[in-house]
């Protein structure tokens, strides 16, 4: 089975009680003022730091090496806003924004994108940091529905400290995609450059 592709990508789990709740109950809003789709599980809430696609399994051995030599401390990001993709009158998915006030999860981004792009991984599209949390079939009353995403733009969801990234599996499912981590990289409590 050595032709066997694995669509996977790299993230941060944004799995939290608090966030949890938030994201439940906004989808329930969301429901109820018109939206017909399904939330994303709770697990397998995440921030994609980059989209790899389908690779073979020598590739995957490599994206892991690179990505075990980066090195960075625990920092905290805000998730706060809510919007929604494509825009203007379409919702596709609604989306939590991220707020980074050390700059670091951008910088970790930067690394990964730097050492996957050593491969001739290149990111398809300019990072965004989001989290998908709502997935739309259809909108039942639009208006309504675009009000409640206007008035929920500010939406405080939580804090969150990111003390690890992950190199997950991402398999496609009629009922949505099932996530599975393939690798995990934890942060340092100091850091270790000099190492090695």
């Amino acid at each position: 089975m050595s032709g066997e592709l694995i669509r996977c990508f790299v993230a941060v789990d944004v799995f939290s009680p608090e966030i949890v709740r938030s994201v439940t109950g906004l989808g329930r809003e969301l429901e109820e003022a018109g939206l017909v789709g399904k939330l994303v599980d709770p697990e397998s809430l995440h921030i994609t730091l980059q989209f790899l696609g389908e690779l073979e399994r020598g590739l995957v051995e490599r994206v892991k090496e690179q990505l075990s030599g980066i090195a960075f401390r625990a920092f905290p990001i805000r998730l706060k806003g809510v919007g929604y993709f494509p825009g203007g009158g379409r919702i596709n998915v609604v989306w939590i924004g991220v707020k980074d006030p050390t700059g670091e999860l951008f910088r970790l981004q930067g690394e990964v994108t730097r050492r996957l792009g050593e491969l001739g991984l290149k990111p398809d599209k300019e990072f965004k940091p989001h989290v998908t949390f709502f997935r739309v079939k259809s909108v039942r009353n639009k208006p309504q529905v675009l009000e409640l995403l206007a008035k929920r733009s500010g939406f405080e969801v939580g804090e969150l400290t990111v003390d690890r990234f992950k190199l997950k599996r991402s398999v496609l499912r009629p009922e949505g995609p099932i996530y599975s981590d393939l690798m995990v990289v934890r942060a340092t409590e100091s850091e270790r450059a000099s190492e090695g």
